[in-house]
Order: structure tokens, then sequence, then C-alpha cells
């Protein structure tokens, strides 16, 4: 099943906004939003019958719909007629909404000035709980524009401030887990670690075991980064030990795909092997082929590591075919470079196929450049110039 490229971030905001739905697959989450699609949106004059609120929940699962162009104006309907009736609160989320809709859009600008206008007047009316939103909303506005790290951190820190302050567990929830990835994608392990150490503190004291994996899981894959592999090995196995537990089956299969990831980065494959290929059939039984997908395509790496050829080719092919039918052109792109570099090297005896390799090379240059990821399209080229 094809994700339409228009839901990806919804799916991607699905699981930000709502934690418990982490261990989901994209096609479920898809499924999700298709379910709550309404039949068919209300002519103008149906709309001129509706309150603020009914506007803006209408505006909002368009919106969940990936339907931006029909949920703009009945939100934009929305926050009029709240202004107008003095439903400030309902003025806010309209506007949050609409925020939302540029950020799918990807114009943060639009969306940082719809996000300023929500927070001015969520603060003029006080409205803790709608500021911490809003706050950790702009923060990761300021995050996907990559430059602006300082700002999404601020942001993120002063909705965890409101969170606490609340006691908004899930909020607060969300904005460690963004404020450890902005760290570790700064390359700021230190502060990464201890922002997960924090969560895992309180979520130990409180009992939420659940929470307690999730961050075990986190800290494993900064230990893996830094290079700290045995260190991050026990951190999953703490975490899987508590997912099996307590019956997390989707978790579980991550926290051995993770282990296979340590594994294999200690130049283990047979370790590696058996780790992958029990979190692989957890994800055919609960059919998240995204991350069928992606196993395929680490067990290929493993395999190529042994000097099988025949095997690591048909499971890159198969791990590709997935992910081209699932238009996940990002992943299929690094799985062509792969294909194209094993070509390209040959393993043991086997040559390779310079052909074959410039081929797979091109057509994963052309997919970085279709997605806009500079820096392994340049990675790629200089990548053909050794073939």
């Amino acid at each position: 099943m094809t994700i339409p490229p228009e839901l990806k971030p919804l799916i991607a905001q699905l699981r930000a906004q709502h934690p418990k739905l982490k261990a989901a697959s994209d096609e479920q989450l898809m499924e999700l939003l298709q379910q709550a699609a309404p039949a068919a949106p209300p002519d103008d004059a149906a709309l001129d019958r509706m309150s603020a609120q009914e506007l803006d929940d209408l505006g909002e699962q368009l919106l969940q719909q990936g339907k931006g162009p029909q949920a703009e104006p009945v939100l934009l309907r929305a926050q009029a007629k709240a202004e107008q009736e003095g439903d400030h609160k309902n003025q806010i989320w309209a506007t949050i909404h609409l925020a939302q809709l540029w950020f799918q859009r990807r114009d943060s600008a639009e969306a940082h000035g719809f996000y300023q206008q929500a927070l001015a007047l969520a603060e003029r009316l006080n409205e803790k709980r709608l500021q911490g939103i809003i706050h950790s909303e702009i923060g990761q506005n300021y995050h996907r524009m990559l430059v602006q790290y300082p700002q999404a951190i601020a942001h993120y820190r002063k909705s965890m401030e409101i969170a606490k302050s609340l006691g908004d567990e899930e909020r607060l929830d969300i904005c460690y887990d963004s404020l450890g990835k902005i760290y570790r994608q700064q390359g700021d392990f230190d502060r990464a670690i201890a922002i997960y150490k924090e969560a895992n503190g309180l979520h130990v004291t409180f009992g939420r075991e659940e929470n307690a994996a999730n961050d075990y899981g986190n800290l494993g894959i900064v230990y893996q980064e830094q290079g700290h592999l045995e260190r991050a090995a026990r951190m999953h196995r703490k975490s899987l030990e508590i997912r099996e537990r307590l019956g997390l089956e989707a978790d579980v299969a991550n926290s051995y795909g993770n282990l296979g990831i340590v594994y294999q980065h200690q130049g283990e494959p047979d370790q590696a092997i058996p780790m992958y290929e029990k979190a692989l059939a957890i994800y055919e039984r609960i059919g998240d082929k995204p991350n069928v997908a992606q196993l395929d395509g680490n067990l290929a790496i493993c395999y190529e590591q042994k000097g099988d050829v025949a095997r690591a080719l048909a499971l890159y092919r198969k791990s590709l075919a997935t992910k081209e039918r699932l238009g996940d052109l990002p992943n299929a792109a690094m799985t062509y470079f792969n294909l194209g570099t094993l070509y390209r090297d040959g393993i043991g005896d086997w040559g390779g196929d310079a052909n074959e390799a410039r081929a797979n090379l091109e057509r994963a240059k052309a997919l970085y450049e279709q997605v806009g990821d500079a820096p392994n399209a340049q990675k790629t080229a200089r990548a053909l110039l050794q073939v």
C-alpha cells in the first residue's frame, strides 16, 4: 500500500502528538486517518450555520486527511467566527491548525506567523496549557529549519517548563523526546544523555515502565552513536526486557532491531542476523511493511559483510521493491546506493559489475536530488566517479 506524500507529514505529526501511537506502522496510521475522513465537505450555506468549534473540528479533520486546500478556508472561517463571537479558545485552536497547515506545506515562515498569533493570544488569556503546546510546535518548526536549533531548543524548554508546572505528562514526554533528538542531531551527546536520563528518572520513580523502556532505547542509540557499543547493547537489553514483559510486540521488534544494529557495527554479522530475524518475524506478523523493508536492507548488509553476494543482492532487491511500492523515496535512494557500491566494489572473488554499479548509483543520485537531500546526492556523485 503506497503512502501518499501529503499524508507522510501528518503521520509523523500524529506520532509526535500521541506517543502511544509511536509503535504503529505508517499504514496503520494512514488507515486511522482515512477512517476519520468526512464523507463530503459541507457547502457554503452549511458552513455558515456551523459554530466556530464545529468549523475548527471540521478543518482539523480535513487537515488530518491531507486535504489542505479544503481545510484552509474552513479554518479561516473558524478563526474569523471565533474572533467575532469572542470565543478566544477556539480562535487559538483555529490559528494553531492554520499554522499546522503551513507546516505541512513546508512553509516555515507562514507557519511561524500563525504560531506567533496563537501564542500572543494564549499569553494574553493566560492559557498555560495552550502556551505549552504552541511552544512545543514552534520548536518543531524551528527544528525542521535545521539552522534554527537554538530557537527550537528555547521553545522546547519553555514548553517543558509549562508542562512541568501543569503536570502535563504527555506534553513533557514529547519535550524530552524532542530535546534528546535535537541534541543528538547536533552531536551534543552529553546533553542528549542528560535529557534521556532525567526523563528515565521520572518514569522509573512513577512506575511508567513503557516510557522507561523508551528512555533506555534512546540512551542505547546515543551510546551507539558515540561508539560505546557495549553500553549501547546493555541499554537495548534493558529496554527489551521491559517491553517483552509488558507484551509490547512492536516495541520488542524495535529493541531486537536496535541490538542487531549494535552487533552489525561491532562487525559481528552472525550475532546481528538472529536479532534482525526476530524483529523481522514480528513486523511481518503485524503487517509493518516499512520496517520489514528496513530489516531486509539491514540483513543484506550483514550478508554483504559475510561475503554472501547472492543473499545480499536478493535482500537488497526485496527491500528496494517494498520501499518503492510504499513510495519511500529517501530509503529507496539509500538502497540503490548500497547496491551501487556493492556492484562497484565486489566481494572476494566476485569482481562486481561496473554497468550495474553505475545504473544503481545514478538512480540513487536522482532520488536524493528529487527529495532535496543535497549531502547524499553529492556523496553519490563522488561514488560515481569511482566506478
